[in-house]
C-alpha cells in the first residue's frame, strides 16, 4: 500500500495505492512555497484529501531538508485534530516501512538516522486529556481546572509534607518522569493523539499526566498539532512552548535528544492553518475585550475579596507579600518566578513582541496600592458604560487619556496590570481562578489600552440585542487581524491558510497584511461523474423573485415562495436535508409564518424537522436525532443559522464553532442543502461599522467589497458540508436572487463554479426541481469506473511522470534571473 515519487529534490511517501490530481498539484504547490521560503494561501475542494496531501508533503521536506524545522498544524476542533494525526501515522508508518525495505536491501544496520520516524503530539484542554479518578468526573470546563490546580500548584506541592494536602500522583510521577529524562525526549518516536496520550499515561507501568506531557513534547517534536488559539491568541500562546526559547539539537528524526546548544533554532518554521475560511475573526476575537454591568459588578466583588486575602495573608504570613514586593522591586524579568498554573490561566493579552521589559511601576508594587488602582478603573468603566444612553465610539488614544484625566491612571501603569495581577494571585495562592474571571478582563483591557493605540476602538452599545432592552455593553475591539497575525508571520518561516472554502483569495493578503505570499490558487476537483449539482434559484414558481434582503423579509410571496420550494425539495430529495437562514430572527420568522400556513405539516409528513437553537444541549440533541431520522431511512430536515454561534460538544475549550462549518453533513445525513438568502452580517453593529471604515482607511477595502466577501465565504462554508469525499454526493441549492449577479457568483469558491451550467445561474424553483431529479436519477445509476479512463486517480507511474513533467515546467516558468545583476539570487515571479 503506497508509493513513492519525486517532486523537485525531495522524494514523497504517499501512504495510498493511487492519487487525486488535485492532491498533486497541492503538493507541488506546497513545495514551491518552502522553496520560496514564503507564504500560501490555498484552496482545496473538500473530500479530496488535503490533509494528506498536506502531511506527505511537509514531513517529506522536513526529512530531506532538516533545517526546515518542525510543522505546527492549527486546527479547530478535538475531532478534525485526531482525524490529522491519524493520517499523520498513516503517512509515517509507510515511509517507516519503505525505509526499512531499503535498509533491508542493501543490507545496511538499523540506525536510528535511516528510520524516518519521528515524534508527533497534540494539545488540548484538560478536560480532553485529564486521567485523574475524581478530576475527570467532572463535566464542566472551569471545574476540571480548578480542581487540577488545587491538586498541582506549585505552593500546593509545597505544602503537601507540612500539612498532609492532598497532590495529584499523575502530576508527579510525571515531574519525576521529566527529571529523570531532562531536556530529552520523554516518549519514543511515534505519533500521539491526545487519546494515545490519556491510554498511555494511564498505564500502570507510567501513571503521569498526559497534559502536562504533551506540553513538555511540544518543543521536541517535529510535528505538532493544536488549536488556533494556542498560535494566535497571546492570552494562550504564552505557555505553550512553540518557540521563543533554546531548543535542543535534534537528529534528522526529530525525536532524541543529545545536547542543548543555545540559538541552535529559536522558532519552528512552518505553521498551517486548516479550516483558516474565518482566521481574520480568530485574529480579532483574540485581542478584544467586551465587559457590561454584571462583569463589571463582579469586578467589583473580585477587588473586595483579593483586598480581604490581602490582609488575611498579613496577619498569617506577612513575608510573602514582602516577597512579592521585593521580586517587583528588581524588575518585571526578575519578578518572573510565575507558578504555571496561573500563568496558564491568566496569560497576558499582549502579543509577545509588545511586552515592555521593564520593572512594574513603584505606585502599584504594594499589593494595596494595585487594589486601589483597579477600583478606580472599575468605578470608572461603570461611569463611563452609563454615561448616555446611546451608541458611542471613541479612540484608543483619547480613551488613554480620559482615564488619565478622571481616573488617574496614566498609561504605562496601565501597561502592567495583567502582570502585577498575575503575581498577586499567585502571592495570594488563589486556586480558582476562574472565579476572578471578571477582574481579569478587566486587567486585560488595561494592559490593550496601555499597549495599542493604533487598529483598537471603545464602543458603548446600550441596545446590543436590537430589542429595546437597555443593557449597555462595552467592547474595546481590535479592528486590525494584521495585529495578531504579524507576530506569526515575523515567527515562521512559511505560513500557509488553507480551507476547502477560502474564496475569495486575493483578500486574506489585505486584511492580514501578508507580504512574500508565493502563492494563492483554488484547485479544481476532477471526478469521474458529476456528483455536485449546484443551482441558483432567483425566483419562485410564480416567477416573483425571491431574496431574503431586508426590503423583501415581510413578503408574503417570498415567504410563500420559499416554502414551496423546501416542499417540492423534500418531496424530491431522499435522506437529510440541511436549511441555512441568515439569522436567527429571519428563521424564527419564517417558521413561524410556515406553521401558520402549513407548510410545516406538509414537510413533516414525508420528513421530521429540526431546528437549531442558541441553547448548546437543545442544538446537540436535535443533531443526535436528526442523524438517527436519516440513518433509519425516516429523512430528515436540519433548520439552522449560517451564523450560529452554537458551541458544540466537540469543540476545544475556548473555542467557538457553528452548525455552517463545524458539522458534516456527508452521505445520507446531506443530500441536499439550501440558503435561504445571503448572510450578510448586521450591516447596524457598531463594531462592524468601525471596522469597515478601518478596512478602508488603511487596507483600501471598500465597504460592499468586505461585506461580499464575508457573505459569500460564511455561504460557501455552508454549502461545503454536504461534500466529504468523490464517493458522495449532493445538491447545492442558493436561494436568492442576489446569488445570480456577477459579484456574487464569481466569489463561490471555482471548484463549485466549474459544476454550474449557465443555465443554472438564473433558475426558477420549477426549473431547480426538475433539474434535481434529473440529477438525483442520474446518481441512482451505478457508476463504472474504467481504469483507462478514470480521471480522478492516478496511478503511481502517471503520478511519477506528472510530478516530473510540472516540477521541471515550474523550475523553468517559476524562476527568473535578473541578467543585469550577476550573481544576485532568483526571485519568485
Amino acid at each position: 500500500m503506497g508509493f513513492t515519487f519525486s517532486i523537485g529534490d525531495v522524494e514523497v511517501f504517499f501512504p495510498y495505492d493511487t492519487v487525486y490530481p488535485e492532491q498533486l498539484d497541492y503538493m507541488i504547490e506546497l513545495k514551491h512555497t518552502l522553496d520560496a521560503k514564503g507564504h500560501c494561501i490555498l484552496e482545496m475542494p473538500t473530500g479530496t484529501g488535503k490533509t494528506v496531501a498536506l502531511f506527505a508533503l511537509i514531513t517529506s521536506y522536513q526529512f530531506f531538508h532538516p533545517e526546515v524545522g518542525k510543522l505546527v498544524y492549527c486546527t479547530r476542533t478535538v475531532p478534525e485534530m485526531s482525524k490529522a494525526l491519524e493520517e499523520l501515522r498513516n503517512v509515517i508508518e509507510y515511509r517507516v516501512e519503505v525505509l526499512a525495505g531499503r535498509r533491508v536491501a542493501q543490507s545496511l544496520a538499523e540506525t536510528e538516522a535511516v528510520t524516518g520516524d519521528i515524534l508527533a503530539v497534540g494539545l488540548s484542554a484538560r478536560r480532553n486529556m485529564c486521567i485523574h479518578p475524581e478530576v475527570s468526573r467532572e463535566a464542566d470546563r472551569e471545574r476540571i481546572d480548578e480542581k487540577c490546580r488545587e491538586l498541582t500548584a506549585s505552593f500546593v506541592r509545597s505544602h503537601a509534607n507540612v500539612d498532609s494536602r492532598k497532590t495529584c500522583e499523575y502530576y508527579t510521577r510525571y515531574q519525576d518522569f521529566a527529571a529523570g529524562v531532562g531536556r530529552g525526549c520523554a516518549l519514543p518516536n511515534g505519533v500521539y493523539t491526545v487519546e494515545d496520550l490519556a491510554a498511555l499515561g494511564a498505564q500502570e507501568k507510567n501513571k503521569w499526566c498526559p497534559y502536562f506531557m504533551s506540553k513538555r513534547l511540544l518543543q521536541t517534536a517535529s510535528v505538532v498539532v493544536l488549536n488556533y488559539q494556542y498560535v494566535l491568541d497571546p492570552k494562550v500562546s504564552q505557555v505553550t512552548m512553540l518557540g521563543g526559547a533554546d531548543i535542543p539539537v535534534r537528529n534528522p528524526e526529530g525525536s532524541r535528544i543529545d545536547e542543548v546548544v543555545p540559538g541552535a533554532m529559536k522558532e519552528p518554521s512552518i505553521v498551517v492553518f486548516d479550516e483558516a475560511h474565518n482566521i481574520d475573526d480568530v485574529c480579532i476575537e483574540a485581542l478584544s475585550v467586551r465587559l457590561d454591568s454584571t462583569s463589571l459588578e463582579r469586578s467589583s466583588k473580585n477587588l473586595t475579596d483579593l483586598a480581604a486575602k490581602v490582609e488575611q495573608t498579613k496577619q498569617i504570613d506577612a513575608a510573602r507579600l514582602q516577597e512579592e514586593y521585593q521580586r517587583l522591586v528588581q524588575g518585571l524579568q526578575d519578578a518572573g518566578e510565575i507558578d504555571d498554573q496561573v500563568a496558564e490561566r491568566i496569560s497576558s493579552p499582549v502579543l509577545p513582541d509588545d511586552i515592555v521589559v521593564e520593572a512594574i511601576p513603584g505606585n502599584i508594587r504594594r499589593a494595596e496600592h494595585f487594589i486601589n488602582l483597579m477600583r478606580r478603573v472599575v468605578l470608572f468603566l461603570k461611569s463611563y458604560l452609563k454615561e448616555r444612553r446611546e451608541a458611542r465610539t471613541e479612540g484608543a488614544l483619547s480613551l488613554q487619556h480620559r482615564m488619565e484625566e478622571e481616573a488617574q491612571v496614566d498609561s504605562r501603569t496601565l501597561k502592567f496590570c495583567y502582570d502585577r495581577l498575575r503575581s498577586l494571585l499567585n502571592t495570594l495562592e488563589v486556586v480558582n481562578v476562574d472565579e476572578f474571571g471578571p477582574i481579569t478582563r478587566v486587567a486585560d483591557f488595561c494592559t490593550l489600552l496601555g499597549h495599542y493605540v493604533k487598529g483598537f476602538i471603545a464602543i458603548v452599545d446600550p441596545y446590543p440585542e436590537a430589542h429595546g432592552i437597555y443593557d449597555p455593553v462595552f467592547d474595546f475591539s481590535c479592528l486590525d487581524a494584521a495585529i495578531a497575525m504579524r507576530p506569526v508571520m515575523k515567527r515562521f518561516q512559511s505560513v500557509i491558510l488553507t480551507s476547502g472554502t477560502i474564496s475569495p483569495l486575493e483578500m486574506y493578503p489585505k486584511m492580514l497584511a501578508m507580504t512574500n505570499v508565493v502563492s494563492t490558487h483554488s484547485f479544481q476537483i476532477q471526478l469521474d461523474r458529476r456528483c455536485i449539482c449546484p443551482m441558483i434559484v432567483s425566483r419562485g414558481s410564480d416567477q416573483v423573485p425571491v431574496s431574503s434582503r431586508f426590503a423583501l423579509r415581510d413578503d408574503p410571496s417570498v415567504v410563500r415562495n420559499y416554502g414551496q420550494l423546501l416542499e417540492d425539495l423534500v418531496a424530491t430529495v431522499p435522506d437529510g436535508m440541511v436549511c441555512f437562514f441568515p439569522s436567527y430572527a429571519y428563521m424564527e420568522k419564517v417558521i413561524k409564518k410556515w406553521y401558520e400556513t402549513g407548510v410545516l405539516a406538509r414537510v413533516m409528513a414525508k420528513k421530521l424537522v429540526f431546528i437549531e437553537t442558541k441553547d448548546i444541549v437543545a442544538t446537540t440533541y436535535a443533531l443526535a436525532n436528526f442523524r438517527l431520522a436519516c440513518d433509519c431511512g425516516r429523512g430528515a430536515v436540519f433548520f439552522s443559522v449560517a451564523r450560529g454561534k452554537v458551541c458544540l460538544p466537540e469543540t476545544v475549550a475556548g473555542s467557538g464553532a457553528q452548525v455552517s462549518e463545524g458539522i458534516d453533513f456527508d452521505r445520507h445525513y446531506g443530500r441536499c442543502v439550501v440558503l435561504f438568502g445571503v448572510p450578510f452580517q448586521y450591516t447596524l453593529s457598531k463594531v462592524l461599522r468601525a471596522r469597515l471604515e478601518f478596512l478602508k482607511e488603511h487596507h483600501k477595502i471598500q465597504e460592499s467589497e468586505f461585506l461580499t466577501f464575508d457573505a459569500m465565504r460564511a455561504a460557501s462554508q455552508c454549502v461545503g458540508r454536504v461534500i466529504r469525499s468523490k464517493r458522495d454526493y449532493g445538491i447545492m441549492v442558493f436561494a436568492d436572487q442576489r446569488y445570480s449577479k456577477q459579484d456574487k457568483r464569481d466569489k463561490i469558491p471555482e471548484w463549485i463554479q466549474t459544476f454550474m451550467d449557465i443555465a443554472a445561474t438564473n433558475m426558477s424553483a420549477d426549473g431547480a426541481i426538475q433539474g434535481a431529479r434529473e440529477f438525483l436519477l442520474q446518481m441512482s445509476q451505478p457508476q463504472i469506473i474504467d481504469s483507462t479512463t478514470c480521471k480522478s486517480l492516478l496511478s503511481p507511474d502517471v503520478a511519477r511522470q506528472r510530478a516530473a513533467d510540472k516540477s521541471k515546467a515550474s523550475a523553468v516558468h517559476g524562476f527568473i534571473q535578473e541578467e543585469d545583476r550577476p550573481g544576485k539570487r532568483a526571485r519568485i515571479v
